[in-house]
């Protein structure tokens, strides 16, 4: 049993380990080679177009699949984990709810995406599912204590936080664009003031918040990951928006994701 635990233990640290080193050849990648090729940046040569709100059902789902697999795994129907991998569970879930089922079906046109793009969030989300789902249900049991430890309370606020800041920004983007109208817009409000892709800053928040809660190699390899990917993607938003809209643009004083940073 203690062999098994070991090898489990093993297999789900390189996972985490592997993650990391994706996410520094990803930020290299993404700041100095290529532009990731869907929304606004799309390109031919990705393969065939497929329809946004199906993508993104269909590359953001697996984080739900892995949670109930890990939990029909290791509980029996009416059992639960601790109090605190509950709450950190309903923090990832929510999130992904939201991106994989909401977000999507609320979704007003959009750009079709690359297969090659979903395929390799798909793929992300697979792998990012095992490690979450493998931790919080299986690896690792938080003692009660910690929900109310002050480094558990700042992940969470930081975790809501980025959460309410994330899902307020999809609203705005969702709503630039009154009925019948085209082309692309400058969006205000929210952290909107501050950055130029306030969903991305959001995120980043969310997740590094997730970390703080759940100080595990898990987490960090997580939020790591999505700083990673999605603030090279806010300095290519950022450079969009300064080439489209020019000095209106400029005079908004916005920085690319993370205000007052970069």
């Amino acid at each position: 049993m203690m062999d098994t635990m070991i090898a489990h233990l093993t297999v789900h640290e390189i996972a985490c380990w592997a993650m990391i080193a994706t996410g520094l050849l990803t930020i290299l990648s993404l700041t100095m080679f290529v532009t990731a090729p869907y929304g606004r940046h799309s390109k031919g040569g990705w393969g065939l177009m497929v329809n946004p709100k199906l993508a993104w059902v269909l590359m953001e789902c697996p984080n739900l699949v892995a949670v109930i697999y890990f939990y029909l795994k290791n509980y029996a129907p009416g059992t639960f984990p601790p109090a605190t991998n509950c709450v950190l569970l309903a923090f990832y879930t929510g999130h992904y709810i939201n991106r994989s089922l909401v977000f999507p079906l609320r979704m007003k046109g959009g750009k079709k995406m690359p297969v090659t793009v979903m395929l390799s969030a798909l793929f992300y989300c697979s792998w990012n599912g095992f490690i979450q789902g493998k931790w919080l249900m299986e690896l690792k049991e938080y003692e009660d204590e910690t929900l109310s430890s002050a480094r558990f309370i700042l992940g969470s606020l930081v975790f809501v936080t980025g959460f309410s800041i994330n899902y307020q920004s999809d609203e705005i983007l969702r709503n630039l664009r009154k009925p019948g109208e085209t082309g692309y817009k400058i969006p205000y409000g929210g952290a909107f003031r501050f950055v130029s892709c306030a969903n991305f800053f959001g995120e980043i928040m969310e997740w590094t918040g997730y970390a703080i809660a759940c100080n595990s190699l898990a987490g960090y390899a997580f939020a790591f990951y999505t700083f990673s990917n999605t603030a090279p993607r806010g300095a290519s938003h950022h450079k969009w928006y300064l080439d489209k809209f020019g000095s209106d643009y400029e005079r908004l004083g916005r920085k690319a994701v993370i205000p007052f940073i970069w």
